[in-house]
């Protein structure tokens, strides 16, 4: 593996933890309040699509909790985790990934 390619994979793996404005506003919002994907996109103005496009990385990175409701109709109510509890583990994914990343790079070198 050339020495760009190795530093392509490496960028990939930090930008997967990269966070949007809209995810921080997202994150933030919900901090304060648990809310449905529509909830958040008519507070912040954004369209329900990107919202729930959003959600699906925050709930990849554990920033984020979803619980299944039914109250007339089958949902998602949206929480965050308070950073105190969703680091520690955010924080080892990152460390997993890039272990993995420098044992590839062992196997290339």
């Amino acid at each position: 593996m050339p020495l760009e390619d190795v530093f392509k994979s490496l960028n990939q793996i930090l930008k997967s933890f990269e966070l949007t404005n809209s995810e921080i506003k997202i994150y933030s919002l919900l901090l304060r309040e648990s809310l449905t994907p529509r909830q958040i996109s008519k507070k912040l103005g954004i369209s329900e699509r990107i919202v729930r496009e959003k959600l699906r990385h925050l709930l990849e990175l554990g920033l984020i909790e979803r619980e299944l409701i039914n109250r007339g109709w089958i949902g998602y109510l949206y929480r965050a985790r308070s950073l105190k509890e969703a680091l520690p583990p955010l924080i080892k994914k990152m460390e997993k990934l890039l272990e993995s990343f420098e044992n590839e790079v062992e196997k290339v070198l």
